[in-house]
């Protein structure tokens, strides 16, 4: 093959995977940060027909420092934050509550239902982000919990940033995720009849189709001008 060919076929297919990765791994939601104030026990008890769950937490807010105070919260009712100090991911997720349970597929102005989404996987490769991981927490005495929050905050736990988790709820768990989750908890000690649940459903539902385009949009754009430049580069060079 001339040359001449073999360099924008090459340009192509290296673009194209750059992009790729670039959406599956690009944390879109870390530039749509809510724009709130910290919520606190007063407004909490002063509220209480409000779900603040995802909301940021005030100096006042409970927080979680051993697992045993996990285990003493009421599930759905009690409000807490943590401060982690590590995170293990568990391989495992599940289906984003704002997500349809099935896929739609459109056809001439006409919308069937496809296949039903599967509630846990294992799948490395979320490609329209219709899941949460489940994480393992670290807890300052050194103790786990299992937990489900924002990719922005479970990111800087990676980094060893200390930060202050949303407020989150304790929330039950599908006999399908404990079957998949039971052999890491198990290792680590975890109690796996409950969840740390950190996730404004209402604010993720209305913006999951805007994480959706833009990572699209940003992901085409980069491989196009790698691709041209690429190939003007090589052209040059050679």
């Amino acid at each position: 093959m001339k040359r001449k060919k073999l360099i924008p076929i090459i340009s192509v297919v290296f673009s194209f995977v750059c992009a790729i990765l670039l959406f599956l791994n690009w944390n879109v939601e870390s530039l749509f940060q809510q724009d709130e104030m910290p919520v606190t026990m007063s407004n909490i008890k002063h509220d209480t027909k409000t779900d603040f769950t995802g909301s940021i937490a005030g100096e006042d807010i409970p927080r979680l420092v051993s697992a045993d105070d996990f285990s003493t919260m009421q599930t759905k009712v009690d409000y807490m934050t943590a401060e982690p100090i590590g995170i293990v991911a568990t391989g495992v997720s599940s289906l984003k509550p704002w997500v349809d349970h099935y896929a739609t597929k459109s056809y001439k102005c006409r919308t069937s239902t496809g296949s039903r989404r599967a509630e846990v996987t294992q799948s490395k490769f979320d490609i329209w982000n219709n899941y949460n991981p489940y994480y393992l927490l670290e807890l300052p005495d050194h103790t786990y919990l299992l937990a489900q929050i924002p990719q922005t905050a479970a990111d800087a736990i990676k980094k060893g940033k200390n930060i202050t988790l949303p407020i989150g709820q304790k929330v039950g768990i599908t006999d399908t995720a404990k079957r998949y989750l039971t052999p890491i908890c198990k290792e680590y000690g975890v109690d796996i009849n409950g969840v740390y649940y950190a996730f404004n459903n209402q604010w993720q539902k209305e913006h999951h189709s805007t994480f959706l385009l833009i990572r699209f949009g940003i992901s085409a754009v980069l491989w196009l001008v790698l691709s041209v430049g690429i190939t003007l580069l090589g052209n040059k060079i050679f």
